[in-house]
């Protein structure tokens, strides 16, 4: 086993925070951001960075569980992640069973394909059924856990949204430090950055344009991070919360996921606003859309009068911004694309193949999303999937409803925003969400919706009580019947 320095700066920290659950999901949200990098060293496996404060909070939990504590939410949250729990169960047992169940008779694209060369391979159990099980055991238990503590007395909610957000802040900083590296060789730690051997990091162009990863393993990886970070931003601006001047940080946002030049953050963006927009009208929130028109436009001016000049006095990146969108138009044209559409279709033709159980969890990689799932988890993983999707969402709109005053609601709308970035850029160009980052936001909106529910019936049932049973209700001696 070795460790990195990135597993030198957070396991101490971790520690120092062992006993602070809230500290441990902050440093988590920010440690996130080096998807590419590795905390300890286990052979060829490198642990994710913020699985160091993921696994000790999860230990927290579990003591605390242990020494008799209790979350008022606890319920709501178990029966809401049942369909998280169900998938995580069918992965563990889709791995021992599918993979010698249908041993020579599908090929499939395997997790890391032959460098020289790379094709299709007849399915068996590979080291992928084991890594890309445990991610997803260890992220789901991540944000259950982190759902039953949000459900706690007392939680301030804005913590870990401010934890993202500066994690967002940290993920522009480094994408532009990243720039300047592939452009005039400013010094960039590579060595710190990409420590996870499991990553083949290469710098990618289009032409004389750089294609920007920052601190994540490709450029898609980059704009999926900044996909979620962008629909935060657009929501809370849309809400008009001013929380850590989410203004600035749209716009840097934006520029961050342009410098990654991917096809599904281009397209995120495009789509961003008008989606955003009909949200807005069909959930009959005015004011909401209007905000979102205005700061489209004001986006749209600022950057006209800021980069209009840069091109009239360097007129190499006409060309060059040219080259970019001529390659994101013609991307489904391309070679690459033709390739990517059919390794999807080869994924969803062996639900038919194994009579839709799947070919077992972490057994095929394909390009996006839905054809992952079914490939991997079969008709029971995409029902799981779906499911958890409509009990999150429906959750969070009852609480919105009967708690709409709740200080917990920015939370909804800034984690809630980002899931459906994430899960948009991951349905386009995603083999799999496997960003921590998604689980932990997960955990988040679930928890306090949770909480905006019990409490909502709380106050209800204090105001039926007669008068002499709410004060008694409300005296000193019995606060603590309602931790």
């Amino acid at each position: 086993m070795g460790i990195t320095t990135l597993g030198l700066v957070l396991a101490p920290l971790g520690l120092l925070w062992c006993t602070n659950p809230i500290r441990l999901l902050q440093l988590a949200f920010v440690a996130a951001i080096f998807e590419a990098g590795a905390a300890f060293l286990f052979g060829t496996f490198g642990l994710q960075p913020a699985l160091v404060p993921g696994l000790i909070f999860v230990a927290y939990v579990v003591a605390q569980y242990a020494l008799g504590m209790r979350y008022q939410g606890e319920a709501q949250v178990l029966r809401t992640m049942t369909p998280l729990i169900a998938l995580v169960a069918y992965a563990v047992l889709s791995i021992f069973l599918l993979p010698d169940a249908f041993r020579g008779q599908i090929m499939v694209w395997p997790q890391r394909p032959d460098l020289i060369n790379p094709g299709y391979v007849p399915l068996a159990f590979t080291s992928g059924n084991v890594t890309q099980t445990l991610y997803l055991t260890l992220y789901s238990i991540v944000a259950i856990c982190a759902g039953l503590l949000v459900t706690r007395h007392g939680f301030r909610f804005e913590t870990l949204l401010r934890a993202y957000l500066l994690g967002g802040y940290l993920v522009v900083i480094l994408t532009f430090w990243d720039f300047a590296y592939r452009i005039a060789g400013v010094y960039f730690p590579k060595e710190i950055v990409y420590s996870n051997p499991n990553w083949a990091i290469v710098n990618q162009v289009i032409g004389p344009v750089p294609r920007i990863q920052a601190t994540f393993s490709e450029p898609a990886a980059l704009a999926f991070y900044c996909s979620g970070l962008f629909f935060c931003c657009l929501w809370l601006n849309a809400k008009g919360r001013r929380i850590m001047r989410v203004d600035v940080l749209l716009g840097l946002a934006i520029l961050a996921m342009l410098c990654s030049t991917s096809t599904t953050g281009i397209l995120t963006l495009v789509a961003g606003f008008p989606v955003m927009i009909g949200y807005a009208f069909l959930t009959r929130q005015p004011a909401a859309a209007a905000q979102l028109a205005k700061k489209g436009g004001a986006l749209l001016l600022v950057g006209g009068l800021l980069l209009g000049p840069v091109f009239i006095m360097v007129p190499a990146l006409q060309s060059s911004v040219s080259e970019v969108m001529d390659a994101t138009l013609s991307k489904g044209d391309s070679q690459s694309y033709q390739e990517r559409s059919g390794l999807d279709d080869a994924a969803l033709a062996t639900l038919g193949q194994t009579d839709g159980l799947g070919v077992g969890w972490g057994s095929f990689r394909t390009s996006s999303l839905v054809p992952g799932l079914a490939a991997n988890g079969g008709v029971f993983g995409l029902a799981m999937v779906a499911l958890l999707a409509l009990q999150v969402t429906l959750l969070m709109r009852r609480a919105g409803r009967r708690n709409p005053n709740h200080a917990g609601g920015v939370v909804l709308e800034g984690f809630g925003a980002a899931l459906a970035g994430q899960l948009a850029a991951a349905l386009l160009s995603a083999p799999t969400i496997s960003s921590i980052v998604f689980y932990l936001q997960l955990g988040c909106v679930t928890g306090t919706a949770a909480r905006m529910l019990s409490e909502s019936r709380r106050s209800q049932a204090v105001a039926h009580r007669p008068a002499g049973s709410a004060i008694l209700a409300e005296s000193p001696n019995n606060r603590g019947s309602f931790a």
